[in-house]
């Protein structure tokens, strides 16, 4: 189909844009789609400025602590771009793929450390696609270290082994298989007065056994305090 007919249907994305796919290792894999969506700037600030971002505190041992990063849930259906690329994964990948969760990092001070997202539990077969809008920044994937060795923090990106990719500007970066369990991603800071946005699909076979450890989001408490929930929201 031409972009002249894309156009005239109302598409806000390319289906056929060129994917790119990274073997990490046998069950793991992350996929890059450069040029997916169709007017990147436009829907950048259509998005900006209309999700009532919020900004979450991470209990850490006895108090919160402001994440580096502002973020919001957004239904499927808000506006054409998200809907027309929550149809596109599903058929894509043929998998019902739950969004939208929208990340706003402001500047180059704003970043997320090295993770997965274990909150989904079973992690075996996995699919998290994030749409990336505004500024390139490195995206760091780093395989997960065994439970039984010690490893010194290292900063994301310092890794020589790390895998460093340059979404941003409307590209889609797929990571399917077994990546949230053998592998983490993270945003380090980055040295930019430029706004980032990032849109996230998330589906799970459920399939395997469920994971137990922590997440990114649970707090971290000793003795014998009664638990106190993990995050909490205040308005940005």
């Amino acid at each position: 189909m031409s972009d002249g007919a894309d156009t005239a249907a109302g598409l806000t994305i390319d289906r056929g844009a060129r994917v790119t796919r990274h073997e990490l290792d046998a069950t793991s894999w992350i996929d890059v789609v450069e040029q997916f969506v169709r007017a990147p700037e436009e829907e950048f600030a259509a998005i900006r400025d209309t999700t009532p971002w919020q900004q979450t505190e991470v209990l850490r041992y006895d108090h919160y602590v402001p994440e580096r990063r502002l973020s919001a849930g957004l239904r499927g259906d808000h506006n054409p771009l998200l809907r027309q690329t929550g149809l596109h994964l599903t058929s894509r990948y043929r998998e019902p793929l739950d969004g939208v969760a929208a990340i706003l990092y402001r500047d180059g001070t704003d970043f997320q450390g090295l993770h997965s997202d274990r909150e989904m539990r079973w992690l075996d077969e996995t699919l998290v696609a994030i749409l990336v809008l505004g500024a390139r920044r490195p995206f760091v994937v780093r395989r997960r270290a065994p439970l039984a060795e010690v490893v010194v923090k290292v900063p994301a990106g310092a890794d020589p082994d790390d895998l460093v990719l340059l979404p941003g500007e409307g590209d889609l970066v797929v990571l399917g298989g077994a990546c949230q369990r053998d592998w983490l991603h993270g945003i380090p800071e980055a040295a930019t007065t430029h706004a980032r946005i990032s849109l996230t699909w998330r589906w799970t076979s459920r399939r395997g056994r469920p994971g137990t450890a922590p997440t990114f989001y649970d707090g971290r408490q000793f003795g014998g305090q009664a638990p106190r929930p993990g995050t909490r929201r205040r308005p940005a």
